[in-house]
Parts: C-alpha cells; sequence; structure tokens
C-alpha cells in the first residue's frame, strides 16, 4: 500500500469534501517518483487495474456514500502491487478520517444517546466503541506520557483535529494509519480495557 498524503491543512478547517480530496490526491500522485514500499526502487511502477471501494464521509453534518476509484501500480522491480490510498481513507475500510472524528465528536456532546447517535450516523454500537478505543490508543501512542488519556476526551479530539498534516505524520512513525485496526499489538501502550459500567478504561 502506498499512502498518499492528501491532508495538508486541520482536519477541522477543511472546506472540500472527502471525495474532493481523495479525487485531487489521485491524480496529484507521481509514480515514477515514488519508491516502491517493498524494494524501494524508484521509477519502476507500472499501472494496473484501479478497484473501487466505498468512501463514507461528512457532507452538510449528514453521512454521505459514494464510490471512488483506488489506483494500483505494480513495482516491476520486485512484483509486489500496490494500491495507491490518500490518508483522507483509513485503510481496511470505508470510513473516513473526518467521518469517524465527527462521530466522536458528536459522541463527546453526548446530545443524543448512544443509540440514537448510531441510528443517525448508521453505525453499529460496536463500531463506534471499537473507534473510542482505537482513538484511546493511537492518540496516546502519539502523545508523551505526561498527555495520555483514560477515555476519550474533547480537549484530545481537538488535539487531533486542529494538527497540521496530521494523517501522514502519524503514518510515517508508527507505519500504520490512525484510527487503522491492526493486528498487531498497539505500539508501545498497554492494552486498554473498557468498563461499561464506569464507562472508563483501565489498563
Amino acid at each position: 500500500m502506498i499512502r498518499e498524503k492528501a491532508i495538508f491543512i486541520k482536519l477541522n478547517q477543511l472546506h472540500f469534501s472527502d471525495q474532493q480530496i481523495f479525487d485531487q490526491a489521485v491524480s496529484g500522485f507521481n509514480p515514477a517518483k515514488c519508491p516502491c514500499p517493498n524494494c524501494k526502487a524508484v521509477g519502476w511502477f507500472r499501472q494496473i487495474q484501479p478497484y473501487e471501494r466505498f468512501l463514507i464521509s461528512v457532507e452538510g453534518g449528514r453521512r454521505c456514500d459514494a464510490s471512488v476509484l483506488v489506483p494500483r501500480f505494480q513495482c516491476e522491480s520486485c512484483g509486489r502491487t500496490h494500491a495507491v490510498l490518500p490518508d483522507v481513507l483509513i485503510p481496511f475500510g470505508s470510513y473516513s478520517l473526518r467521518f469517524v472524528l465527527t462521530v466522536l465528536a458528536a459522541y463527546l456532546k453526548r446530545s443524543s444517546t448512544v443509540a440514537g447517535l448510531c441510528e443517525y450516523w448508521q453505525i453499529s454500537v460496536s463500531t463506534l466503541y471499537a473507534w473510542i478505543h482505537l482513538f484511546d490508543e493511537h492518540y496516546n501512542a502519539w502523545c508523551s506520557v505526561l498527555d495520555r488519556i483514560r477515555w476519550i476526551c474533547q480537549k484530545a479530539l481537538e488535539a487531533v483535529s486542529s494538527a497540521e498534516a496530521f494523517p501522514g505524520a502519524f503514518f510515517s512513525r508508527f507505519a500504520f494509519s490512525f484510527l487503522q485496526r491492526c493486528r498487531s499489538a498497539s505500539p508501545s501502550v498497554p492494552e486498554l480495557h473498557y468498563d461499561r459500567r464506569r464507562r472508563s478504561c483501565c489498563t
């Protein structure tokens, strides 16, 4: 997978749709200058058949479903195939980063029940709590020990949304994307266990 940096400004100041950002990043990708993630060879990419995937984003305060074409390239040096995925979209899923952060912001406002929130955004309750856990783990991995959080909070959400070029910087540091579900252990962060009765996390 090739992660193409698409968000160069603060996430909470974007004036373009996620689909526009995706299309702009894909059209600006230059395979002749991009090294192969596997063998690091430059200038050996050959474009092959793209694939279609869903992009679930936010427009006008509501969920917006669309489909995008993800370009694919094969490295003629090592033979590996790579998809070009702009960092507006979380790998191995259909939700945009902005969509997930918008849902988490709505959760923190407590303007609706969890069931009502999930119904409005058309997600399952388990998906919401999975995002909360991932946010906690990845935020704590990114920040210093002194800034660690035990449960998602508004301050932490604003810190992520207001960081310049945050998605690309996170990927460069950890080799996986913010809010991407990883099978490997969380980077330097103890596993958090959710206590539903106390609505808190404990190590």
